[in-house]
């Protein structure tokens, strides 16, 4: 039962980040949503963000930072009660770590690898820059490694919440 549990929240929540994410790519300028993302070498080639692109990209980035907290900690309080109300630390973190990993390779591999690093189109290029740009996907790698400590962080912190309350 926790595995099916495990394996339908994660490709859920790897679906819904992934989706949001793709939705914003394609209807947001990449300079709101990507400049912060994108290496130096590109951000070195455009003029910075512009004051209104930086709010936007706070704008979009309130219901991607809502979902990333509020769906794992909806989803271990309803595995809780499915458990009868007792959850152990290490079950509410494995669960955690599980959902952040679906949508972290969603974004590392379809978002970044695929869609910006391989297939690169019109609209994840930033004016001013070129498709070869964008080829570099240890950039991208480098990010994702960088947030896996502030993440495991973040998962004990809300294991610890969620299974002592």
């Amino acid at each position: 039962m926790l595995l099916e549990y495990l394996t339908l929240h994660g490709l859920f929540f790897g679906f819904v980040v992934t989706g949001y994410l793709l939705l914003v790519m394609v209807s947001f300028n990449p300079r709101v949503w990507g400049y912060q993302d994108y290496s130096n070498e590109i951000k070195a080639k455009v003029p910075p963000q512009t004051k209104r692109e930086r709010r936007v990209a706070i704008m979009i980035s309130v219901p991607f930072f809502l979902i990333m907290i509020g769906f794992p900690v909806y989803s271990l309080m309803m595995l809780k009660t499915q458990l009868g109300g007792e959850l152990s630390f290490i079950t509410a973190f494995i669960h955690l770590l599980t959902l952040f990993f679906f949508g972290t390779i969603g974004d590392l591999v379809i978002l970044d690898w695929i869609i910006i690093s391989k297939i690169t189109p019109r609209f994840v290029i930033i004016q001013g820059t070129d498709k070869e740009d964008y080829k570099n996907f240890s950039h991208h790698y480098r990010g994702h490694a960088l947030a896996a400590l502030p993440l495991i962080i973040l998962c004990v912190i809300i294991a610890v919440i969620v299974s002592q309350f």
